[in-house]
This record gives structure tokens, C-alpha cells and sequence, in this order.
């Protein structure tokens, strides 16, 4: 064999070599992508990014999280531990002064990981604080009762109704500083959504 053929030969199997491991390299590749439909009724659990309070949140602001259990179909990661999520304040509600409860509601808008961002429609997650009313309503009526005898024992009739007015004041203000909690869901809490409608996608791993 000459040098020339030689030298042909080599140029051929270096490049039937290439070729090889590039088709392994791009095989291995598409055998790692996949196509992912996530269905309505998953849970994806998140974790708080940041707090979440009755007293500084307004309606319609966005909040951030991160999930915390990796969403698994057929066994297989679809969506990592770890991805962002993305969510809206749906309502805030705040105690009245004499009743009432607070209440936050909200909801997750998307998903964020490897590069991609996918809108997502989840059941609402509602929080409601406690209310004190009964108890309240009560301090209030002892309020105006105490007033009156103390008006009766005071001033007579006149006294009494003096005194019931100043006792239902007191009454009041007791409800105004015993109203209802508000309420708070700190960073690093847990919350758990559904998806609402199901979510497909492309994903390597």
C-alpha cells in the first residue's frame, strides 16, 4: 500500500470515528429528552420564599416559592425539587374592628426551571385567622353593665344611664384592641397547591 492510500485510509476511519461518537453523543442526548404531561389533580408542594402577612400584603402582588417534593410520573422526575414557583395574592381580608376574620387568599401563576417559564392554574390556598368576637361581645356588654351599676351608685337613674354610656365606650374599645388575629405565613412554611388543569412540556434530564 502506498503512502498516499495510506494516508487516505487514516483521513477515512478518523472520520467514520467522528461520525460514531458524535451519533452516540446525539443519541444519548435525544434518549434524555422528554416529553412531560403533568394532569390536572397533582399536588405540588412548595416552600415560602418569603412571608406573606394581612397587615403589608395587597391583593393582586406576586410572591415566590420553590418546590419542595419533586412532581414524579411514572417514576420519573417531570418536575424537579428545587423549581420556582411563581404565585398571586388573590384576596386579603382583614378583621373589622367589632368582628370578623383575617384571610389570605392565593394561588401559583408558573414554573420556572431549566431555562423555561410554564403558566400553571392551581387550586386556591386560603388561610384564616382566628376570631375573638364571642369573646369581645361579651367584654363589651360586661362593659355596659358594669357602667350602669357604677352610674347607679353614683348619680341615681341619671347616673345609670350616664354610666351605661360610659361603660359601652369602654366596651368598645376593649373590641377594637381584641379584634380578630390577622394572619401570617412565614418563609420557609409549606403549602400545598393542585394543579387545576394539566401542563405539558420538554425536559432533559
Amino acid at each position: 500500500m502506498t503512502v498516499r492510500k495510506q494516508f487516505t485510509s487514516a483521513i477515512l476511519a478518523v472520520f467514520l470515528m467522528g461520525a460514531l461518537v458524535g451519533g452516540v453523543l446525539v443519541g444519548g442526548t435525544l434518549a434524555q429528552a422528554a416529553s412531560w404531561t403533568v394532569p390536572a389533580g397533582t399536588t405540588l408542594m412548595v416552600r415560602m420564599s418569603e412571608a406573606i402577612d394581612t397587615k403589608t400584603t395587597n391583593p393582586g402582588e406576586t410572591f415566590r416559592a420553590s418546590v419542595d417534593a419533586p412532581v414524579l410520573i411514572n417514576g420519573e422526575v417531570a418536575v424537579p425539587q428545587g423549581a420556582e414557583a411563581i404565585g398571586r395574592i388573590i384576596a386579603i381580608e382583614q378583621s373589622g374592628r367589632l368582628r370578623g376574620r383575617s384571610m389570605i387568599a392565593m394561588e401559583l401563576t408558573a414554573l420556572n426551571f431549566e431555562g423555561k417559564s410554564m403558566g400553571i392554574l392551581t387550586s386556591t390556598y386560603q388561610e384564616i385567622g382566628d376570631s375573638k368576637g364571642k369573646q369581645t361581645a361579651k367584654t363589651a356588654a360586661g362593659g355596659g353593665i358594669f357602667g350602669a351599676i357604677f352610674g347607679a351608685l353614683t348619680g341615681g337613674k341619671k347616673g345609670a344611664l350616664i354610666g351605661s354610656s360610659v361603660g359601652a365606650a369602654g366596651g368598645a374599645v376593649v373590641q377594637v384592641v381584641r379584634g380578630g388575629e390577622p394572619v401570617r405565613i412565614p418563609a420557609e412554611s409549606l403549602v400545598i397547591f393542585t394543579l387545576q388543569s394539566p401542563i405539558t412540556f420538554e425536559s432533559q434530564f
